[in-house]
């Protein structure tokens, strides 16, 4: 299970969890600096878990498939890491690629919070579904935090139904009769 941005002070943005009462460790690259960049991963599930820790948040859980291995990423629901990496998800599923392999780019911001912020990448193009943007934009302009969480959910059920599409062969069938048809039947 990997958070993000768990340790504001520290400059990496993603901590591994060790065990409930051991503090996460930060995922660096081999040359200390900390690791930013999620490449070639496949999104394997999505979904909310509610009342999670002594805080009782709302966490979304990002199920993908690094290479073989099966991670978990968990943020709050609605951080801009969450709202960023669901709008990316948003423009692959509208480009009806959302089983196709892509790279998650997260840093952090330079406010005061230090907040997280992602990028979702496929096939090197940046990926943002622009209208679930705007929405989010204006729904935070606004102090809405109910509605930036319902343009979450919503997201999020959409994707959840599009993991769960099953290929299977169709058998189609002569379903001619014996009456010729005109071209008024149509």
């Amino acid at each position: 299970m990997i958070g993000i941005g768990l340790v504001k002070e520290s400059e990496a943005v993603y901590f591994q969890y060790q065990g409930e009462d051991k503090t996460p460790v930060a995922l660096t690259l081999p040359s200390g600096k900390a690791l930013t960049r999620l490449p070639n991963i496949t999104l394997t599930g999505i979904d909310i878990a509610e009342e999670v820790g002594e805080f009782k948040s709302t966490k979304l859980n990002v199920y993908i498939d690094a290479s073989g291995h099966h991670l978990m990423l968990t943020s709050g629901l609605t951080t801009l890491w969450s709202q960023c990496l669901i709008a990316g998800l948003m423009a692959i599923y509208n480009e009806y690629a959302i089983q196709s392999p892509f790279t998650i780019d997260t840093w952090k911001g330079t406010a005061k919070m230090r907040p997280c912020f992602a990028a979702v990448r496929q096939n090197g193009q940046k990926m943002s579904d622009t209208d679930m943007y705007e929405q989010l934009k204006e729904a935070r302009s606004d102090r809405d935090k109910q509605r930036v969480e319902t343009i979450l959910r919503d997201s999020i059920e959409i994707l959840q139904a599009a993991l769960k599409i099953e290929y299977s062969s169709v058998e189609v069938s002569d379903v001619s009769t014996d009456s010729e048809s005109t071209e008024n039947d149509f």
